[in-house]
Order: structure tokens, then C-alpha cells, then sequence
């Protein structure tokens, strides 16, 4: 069975799939990482597209999205209701994932690789930020704001500009020090983004729960930042009439960070694998739940936040904040 390695920032992933369609969409997916070194993977995925099977196991846990089912000690097996059944060891670091649609196995695959490839992070000190991140000064403008805030418009935007390098479009990862550590998986564009036309070989990706978006790989959006970054200012985006910047309250950049960061809303982790109901499993999220507060901490303490309200015209919106960065306009450096 054909495969693809990568490496996530020291967690090795092997996808498997006889499927050479999903295999190829799933591996341009990663196709920034490095490849992993030698030995067992540490998250190892198959995708197969099968039908799963008629007679299931006993419902353990039901939502409209998801079932967990019966699967014995150590193992997680889920239902999907629009045709995939999945199943996760947590010893061994393997899943399997059974769907004859195409599209959904390929969504699932690359969900549950992030999803299991996060808590590995997680348990390091290594933590997953909803929002986007460019380097610029040698530092790491961070924006925030809410799914359709415009974060990778506005970043796009910006890559135009050869000043600025792209170190994550979704999830820049948080690390020990407070430093801002790139994470290049592919950039998803909604079917009305006004940079379709600027990449016509953006291929379709159907999402169960949400609109379906076309995705691009990250090194197609601009120059890639491959190194950490201290924090510089970062940015909550809000949509207004014309672009305007103003301080932001320090409760509501708390707020922001504790979705974006410490509760990981909107960041790939998948309630069906990440919780399990044994002490040893709530001890291990506490300790998660922990270090997430404390890198929170430490971007609020050496960050300044900003209100970044945009306009209709992304143009105009990057250059707004192009030149505001450049004439050094009051925006802090990280301290």
C-alpha cells in the first residue's frame, strides 16, 4: 500500500491508502513538512475506501455528528452518520478509517491526522492557535478573530508584499518560550474569496459541517517562514466600513486567546478521540489545560493587542496596515 511521511514539528505521521487520489490530496495537504526520519511513526493513518460494515457495535456516546461506540480498552471507534466508520488505538498510535466516499475520507484523514498530531504537541508544550501568522521584522504578527473574520484574505493580502513570509494561515503553533513556531498545512479559501482567481489549480474540498472551501498548498501563498518568531503585535480582526486600528482592552484580547488558544476553538482536535473517561486521560488534559493557560499568559503579557476593523476592499486593508507597520505608528514589538 502506497504511503507519505511528515514530520510535524517532531511528531512523525504515516499516511497510508490504497487510494491513489486520496493519498495524493491528503500528502499536498502536509506537502510543507519535512518528511519523518527512520522508525515507527508516532500517529500512524489508513484510509481505506470501503464501505463499512452493516452490524456495529453498541452506541457508547451519541451527537448528530459523531457516535462512539464500543471498542474495548485503549480503543476509540466512531461512527460517522454520512457513511465512515473510524477506529483509533491509542497505545499503538494507529487508526483506520473506512468510507466508500471519497471526499469523506479524505476530510476525515486529514482531520484526524491533526487531531492526533495536536495532542502529541499538546502533551510537549506545543500548542495550536486558531489564527493566522506571518513573520515581518523578524517578528510574528499574529491575527485573531472569528471563522469568516477575513484572517486569510487579509494574509494573502499581505504575502503580496515580499516583506512579509508566511508562517501559518490557521494554526501557528505556540511554543514553551512564548515564541511563535510556523505550521504550513494547506490554506483553505471560501468559494467567494477574492483571491480565487490568483490560484485557478485550487482544488475543491468538500466539508461535512460547513461551507466547501478549495485549498491551496502553503507555499503556493508566498515566501514560508521556517523559523520561530518572537510574538510581535497581534491583530483581532473585525469587520467595519473602512479600515480603522485601535488598542484593544486587555479582557477582550483575554477572552480571544482563551477560545482561540487555551479552549483550541476552531482548531482541528476532534471531541471524539481527544476525551476518554479514565483518571489517567483527565490528569493528562489537565496538565494540557495548564501549559495552554500558560503560553495565553505569556502573549498577553509580551504582546499588544489591536482591534484591526477592515472594510470591503482587501487592497485597501493591507495597505492600511502595510503602513502602519512600516511608519512604526505606536505597534509594539513583543517586549
Amino acid at each position: 500500500m502506497a504511503s507519505a511521511s511528515f514530520s510535524l514539528h517532531g511528531c512523525s505521521v504515516l499516511f497510508s491508502s490504497p487510494d491513489q487520489d486520496v493519498l495524493a490530496a491528503v500528502a499536498a495537504d502536509f506537502a510543507a513538512f519535512p518528511p519523518a526520519g527512520p522508525g515507527n511513526p508516532d500517529v500512524r493513518i489508513e484510509a481505506l475506501p470501503e464501505a463499512p460494515p452493516g452490524v456495529r457495535p453498541g452506541r457508547m456516546l451519541a451527537t448528530r455528528r459523531w457516535s462512539v461506540l464500543r471498542g474495548g480498552p485503549g480503543i476509540r471507534l466512531v461512527w460517522y452518520p454520512e457513511g465512515a466508520l473510524a477506529r483509533y488505538d491509542y497505545g499503538r498510535g494507529e487508526g483506520t478509517i473506512l468510507s466508500a466516499d471519497r471526499a469523506l475520507l479524505r476530510e476525515l484523514s486529514y482531520l484526524l491526522i491533526l487531531s492526533r498530531a495536536g495532542e502529541w504537541l499538546d502533551r510537549r508544550g506545543l500548542h495550536r492557535l486558531h489564527g493566522g501568522a506571518l513573520g515581518f521584522g523578524g517578528a510574528a504578527l499574529l491575527f485573531l478573530g472569528a471563522r469568516g473574520a477575513g484572517k486569510t484574505t487579509l494574509l494573502l493580502e499581505l504575502l503580496k508584499d515580499p516583506a512579509f513570509s508566511l508562517l501559518s494561515d490557521d494554526t501557528p503553533v505556540i511554543g514553551p518560550a512564548g515564541l511563535v513556531q510556523p505550521f504550513h498545512a494547506r490554506i483553505g479559501l471560501g468559494e467567494n474569496s477574492p483571491h480565487l482567481a490568483r490560484f485557478p489549480g485550487a482544488a475543491p474540498f468538500r466539508r461535512r459541517h460547513f461551507p466547501a472551501k478549495r485549498v491551496i498548498p502553503a507555499a503556493a501563498a508566498g515566501r514560508l517562514c521556517q523559523a520561530a518568531a518572537k510574538a510581535g503585535p497581534a491583530f483581532i480582526l473585525a469587520r467595519g466600513t473602512a479600515p480603522r486600528l485601535r488598542r484593544c482592552a486587555a479582557g477582550r484580547a483575554a477572552a480571544e486567546l482563551a477560545l482561540a488558544l487555551v479552549a483550541g476553538w476552531g482548531v482541528p482536535q476532534l471531541a471524539e478521540y481527544f476525551l476518554r473517561p479514565s483518571p489517567a486521560d483527565a490528569a493528562a488534559k489537565g496538565r494540557i489545560l495548564a501549559s495552554r493557560l500558560g503560553a495565553a499568559a505569556r502573549l498577553l503579557r509580551g504582546c499588544d493587542f489591536w482591534i484591526f476593523e477592515t472594510g470591503p476592499d482587501p487592497a485597501l486593508n493591507a495597505d492600511a496596515l502595510r503602513s502602519l507597520l512600516r511608519n512604526n505608528s505606536g505597534l509594539g514589538a513583543a517586549a
